[in-house]
């Protein structure tokens, strides 16, 4: 999900887990399975241009909360008078 949202290859690194290489597209590209021992030799996949996660940030959640939270104190305080 890190991948996609931020448009860019992931390599995932572990000691006992998982490791990948991922692309900007979440797709996994090449992997070594949970306890076995290797390398992967993988190209570095290119990344994508920025996506609007990676150009805003998270403030566009935080304004989508305050534009819910505005929207229902109006529909509270017009209910209550009807």
């Amino acid at each position: 999900m890190r991948a996609i949202e931020e448009g860019l290859p992931l390599i995932r690194a572990a000691n006992t887990g998982i490791s990948a290489v991922i692309d900007p597209l979440g797709r996994v590209i090449r992997s070594l399975p949970l306890g076995t021992e290797g390398v992967i030799d993988s190209p570095l996949p290119r990344a994508l241009q920025p996506t609007p996660y990676a150009r805003l940030g998270d403030w566009m959640l935080g304004a989508m909360l305050a534009l819910a939270l505005i929207v229902v104190m109006r529909v509270r305080r017009r209910s209550r008078f009807i």
